[in-house]
């Protein structure tokens, strides 16, 4: 994995930054490079902002429940999908274990997106408990507010779980989402 560039993804594209500054992603369990970061910066943070502004003002922003949720059912779909390939970055990134990440980031991120589809569709209520893919309990609770484009800042404990349960909700309700990784876990 040494070899791998780490790249943003802005408007539906893979870009370096224009700065050309990168930084590495080491892995925290031996100190190996995981791969080379390319650093966002200010024109980086602008573009993802515009590009986020354009779809809120275009299909996306204008876009029924019905498809929304349809979508984020796809996105759920492709996490796993790629389940592994989602997997092997996790571990490497984060250093949990194997188990950890298979059992509980990995199927929650995913499940995630599917369960605040089906929320805005379904369930009128301000709070809702759910049965996480392993079987326990998570309670939720949802606040509906004006649409918008929305920053997440994804921590690097749980970057992909708690990345998605900030943009699952954003996502359902309208908003479009500029993310913001950890530099522990890009």
């Amino acid at each position: 994995m040494a070899d791998k560039r780490i790249l943003n993804f802005i408007n539906g594209e893979y870009v370096a930054a224009k700065s050309g500054k990168t930084f590495e992603d080491r892995s925290p369990v031996d100190g190996s490079l995981v791969g080379m970061v390319s650093e966002a910066g200010k024109e980086e943070v602008d573009a993802a902002v515009k590009a986020a502004r354009a779809a809120l003002e275009g299909p996306w922003g204008s876009m029924d429940i019905a498809k929304r949720s349809e979508l984020m059912y796809a996105v759920a779909d492709e996490i796993n999908r790629r389940f592994k390939e989602f997997l092997d970055a996790e571990v490497a990134d984060t250093g949990k274990p194997h188990a950890l990440a298979k059992h509980i980031d990995i199927p929650r991120g995913a499940a995630n997106f599917k369960i605040f589809a089906d929320v805005v569709k379904n369930v009128p209520t301000e709070s809702f408990q759910m049965t996480t893919p392993d079987g326990g309990a998570a309670f939720n609770y949802a606040i509906r507010v004006p649409k918008g484009v929305i920053a997440v800042v994804a921590p690097w404990n749980l970057p992909l779980l708690l990345m998605t349960w900030k943009v699952g909700p954003a996502l359902a309700c309208g908003n479009t989402v500029v993310v913001k990784p950890s530099e522990e876990t890009p």
